[in-house]
């Protein structure tokens, strides 16, 4: 995503980078040779004509004052507006179609980073913001004056200078124009999240936005900022991630990324992700470009992951490796059979005979009798033919067995393992199975079928082995953690208890001890909560307190919070025969107190919950009762004697600027039942925020508090807000405003830094603010990208008064109508 311009990407041609510049000692000099006393530069301060923003334009002298005298100094000349010559040239060429003749003109048309004279530049008119090829030639100007700021400038013009413009994904030409921006947003975090940020808010049609502002980041000079970005992405409200396609485009764009830390950074990403099987893409592609310390970099970490092999073809090239360096398999392999792959015998048959090419001669070879296939070359039979092969009925597993490793196998599937337990009377025949196959040197790859079938073979569950036989469902449907936990739920609505044992098993790997049982406990409870099973979901949460809490702290309380957030107010406040809101709350303390500690950003969803409802009591004592938890030596260290992490008990995190102003637009929202919002209610966030600033230290600025409530008046007194949902109100209201002002000042102890009189106040909230020019309910409209050169259709481009006949020859009484 890199600029496709040579030598667009360099310092903005603006003042202050210029007193900067390597030829500071030229003004130095200059001043030398004047005499002066002081021998600094004393530069003239912005007027307040200037305060608006600056032009983008390349200014040709800069004017200094030094004692009094305003000099004039022109820039050093450069070897660079040289080179930009022809590049110069090539811009006025393209731009010669539209009007434009001189580098002035050029300058003055792309001049669009701010919102001052409207309508004097060419993209300001309708014809003009339309045209793709005009942007492209005014992002090229702005991009050989000024670099990223010009871009980021071009990009203010299309959002701020008319109707904004959409950036769909339907047109190539209005794609490099997308990438454009986003490479000015590789090196500025804030920027490239505004773009995504204008990108979901106005639903622009590019599905895969993802995967284009996660590599951007990836691929900039701080891609350790890009998991900050995809945990934002990856929010309920705003989930646009599709899956494996995404993450192995964030792949590729790691690894064109110069800085060193990229590769640790889309692991940071992949962290948030769910697994998504992309070991043999990522390896493969890394062994290709002759990356191979980031290989065995990338292969550790996704086998912590348990993102395993589908087949040995790709753990080759390490072997290779190994071998080549003289280096041992057995390290390489420990941490894969740990996660439960099964290459062994494969891997040191590679490496063998990688080894023989140094020997002169193979391991194997030396003794033809005692080799286990009288010397030929094992290879990968098919899964279904050795599946066939082990259903015969005719002969026994262990004939079937050395027949099959003689003509060479060397790997089981899921499918023959399938046979095998079909075939098998009971667990110790099957247990005797799987160790010839490890006798013979015979591996059974990485399938999570066969390593669920593994596992409860050697734990003597022979039960759960045929139940997951006899199932109908694919030995792939295995791997589909997210279609597991969803049938899950369904069992649960049901009621099948055998089905529910069956998936648990499956989700959690076979694993039977005391952990995986606190595992499938806490996602029997999360599908209880998504179907609204309460009175289970609490027994089964009252049952789990004191035993092994470690295993719930991220899996029980994020899943609550995920409930309260996915859950409409409308549902919350009209829930039958039991409050939703205040249960989950419940649950939440109850597993604090004992003892199960998670992170405080967990409480934003009951606290939202709580606020939008117009539940203001329980809000302001659970703020409390946060605060008085969380805090340093709060209740939670002083009952189990355990400090926080700062990351988990920072109560500025939770209570910032976000939730101060929430907390403000729920006081002053109408309720049911409610004629008027007296100043009372209206004022009621002034004693949670003066508890929370003076005894827990929360940082509350008086700028931001005063202008959220004058916001909030606005909603109640402002010019033309009549058509709000809130107007039916305002037939009630008999309270005048500077009742609440003065309700303001006796109730809020802090005070702006100038004095602002009554009537300056009253001024702000009823004249106050921009005019909003689009309609109530409705998202702005954007303007979309048409073809410049496209004819325009005849009710186009005839007034209505002229009859314009469809056919000349033949017309008809639609065509005598007018």
């Amino acid at each position: 995503m890199r600029l496709s311009w040579r030598g667009l990407v360099r310092w903005p041609r603006i003042f202050h980078f210029r007193i900067l510049s390597p030829q500071a000692w030229l003004y130095q000099e200059e001043l030398g040779a004047s005499g002066s006393a002081n021998g600094h530069i004393k530069i003239q301060p912005w007027g307040p004509r200037l305060k608006r923003s600056v032009s983008t334009l390349p200014a040709s002298r800069v004017n200094l004052t030094y004692h009094g005298e305003e000099r004039e100094v022109r820039p050093w000349p450069t070897s660079n507006q040289d080179s930009n010559h022809e590049e110069w040239e090539a811009v006025l060429a393209d731009a010669f179609i539209h009007g434009i003749r001189t580098k002035d003109q050029l300058c003055f048309e792309a001049d669009v980073g701010h919102q001052s004279d409207i309508g004097s530049r060419l993209i300001d008119k309708l014809p003009g913001r339309q045209n793709i090829e005009l942007w492209h030639i005014l992002i090229r100007a702005q991009a050989l004056m000024n670099g990223h700021e010009g871009i980021k400038a071009i990009w203010r013009a299309t959002m701020h200078r008319g109707k904004a413009v959409r950036f769909d994904d339907k047109d190539p030409r209005v794609n490099a124009l997308w990438f454009t921006f986003l490479s000015a947003g590789s090196n500025d975090q804030p920027f490239l999240s505004k773009l995504c940020k204008r990108a979901i808010g106005h639903k622009f049609d590019r599905p895969a936005l993802f995967a284009e502002v996660i590599g951007t980041s990836l691929e900039g000079d701080q891609p350790d900022k890009a998991a900050k970005i995809a945990s934002w992405l990856l929010e309920p409200q705003v989930r646009i991630y599709r899956g494996r396609e995404d993450l192995l485009s964030a792949f590729s764009a790691a690894c064109l990324s110069n800085a060193p830390t990229a590769m640790r950074a889309f692991c940071n990403v992949y962290d948030l992700l769910p697994n998504a099987h992309i070991y043999s893409e990522v390896t493969s592609g890394l062994w290709q470009h002759n990356r191979a310390s980031d290989a065995f970099m990338m292969h550790s970490y996704l086998i912590s992951r348990r993102d395993l092999p589908a087949k040995f073809e790709d753990l080759l090239p390490f072997v290779n490796h190994l071998a080549a360096d003289d280096r041992q398999v057995n390290s390489f392999l420990a941490p894969m059979n740990a996660a439960g792959a099964s290459f062994d015998a494969q891997a040191h048959r590679a490496w063998s005979r990688e080894r023989s090419r140094v020997r002169g001669f193979s391991a194997e070879s030396l003794n033809v009798v005692a080799s286990n296939t009288l010397g030929v070359a094992p290879k990968k039979l098919s899964d279904e033919f050795v599946a066939r092969g082990f259903a015969t009925r005719s002969f026994s597993f262990d004939f079937a067995v050395n027949s099959l490793r003689i003509i060479g196998l060397i790997e089981v599937g899921p499918l023959a393992v399938r046979q095998m337990v079909i075939t098998a009377p009971d667990n110790a025949t099957l247990q005797a199975r799987f160790n010839r196959l490890a006798e013979l040197g015979i591996d059974t790859g990485s399938s999570v079928f066969v390593q669920v079938i593994k596992k409860l073979c050697h734990a003597g569950h022979w039960d759960m082995v045929q139940a997951l036989v006899d199932s109908d469902m694919h030995h792939e449907v295995f791997e589909d953690a997210e279609l597991q936990e969803r049938l899950l739920t369904e069992y649960c609505r049901t009621g099948d208890w055998k089905q529910i044992n069956r998936t648990l098993t499956i989700l959690c790997k076979g694993e039977l001890d005391q952990q995986a049982r606190l595992r499938s406990a806490t996602m029997v409870i999360k599908a209880m909560l998504l179907l609204g099973n309460w009175p289970a979901a609490v027994n089964i949460a009252r049952s789990l307190q004191g035993r092994g809490s470690e295993s719930i702290t991220t899996a029980l309380p994020l899943a609550i919070t995920s409930i309260l957030r996915l859950t409409r107010v409308t549902e919350l406040t009209r829930a039958e025969r039991i409050d939703q809101t205040a249960l989950l709350i419940g649950m939440l303390q109850h597993l604090l107190a004992s003892g199960v500690h998670f992170p405080i950003k967990y409480w934003r969803g009951p606290l939202r919950a709580l606020g939008q409802s117009g539940r203001m009591k329980e809000l302001e004592s659970l703020v409390y009762w946060i605060a008085e938890t969380y805090r340093a030596t709060g209740l939670y260290e002083q009952v189990h004697h355990t400090r926080l992490s700062y990351g988990e008990s920072n109560l500025n995190a939770l209570f910032n600027e976000t939730f101060q102003k929430a907390l403000m637009t729920w006081c002053f929202k109408t309720r049911r039942g409610m004629r008027a919002v007296s100043p009372e209610q209206c004022l009621r966030w002034t004693r949670i925020l003066k508890r929370l600033r003076d005894t827990y230290g929360i940082q509350i600025r008086e700028h931001f508090i005063r202008w959220t409530f004058i916001r909030g008046l606005r909603w109640i007194f402002g010019v033309g807000m009549y058509t709000k949902p809130e107007g039916w109100m305002r037939r009630y209201k008999v309270i005048s405003l500077k009742r609440y002002w003065n309700m303001y000042d006796s109730m809020w102890d802090m005070r702006p830094s100038r004095i602002i009189d009554a009537y300056d106040r009253v001024a702000v909230v009823l004249r106050g603010g921009k005019r909003r020019t689009r309609p109530h309910g409705k998202r702005q409209r954007l303007l979309p990208f048409t073809d410049a050169g496209r004819a325009p259709t005849p009710h186009e481009s005839m007034p209505e008064d002229i009859v314009m006949y469809r056919d000349m020859f033949h017309p008809s009484w639609e065509d005598y109508r007018k």
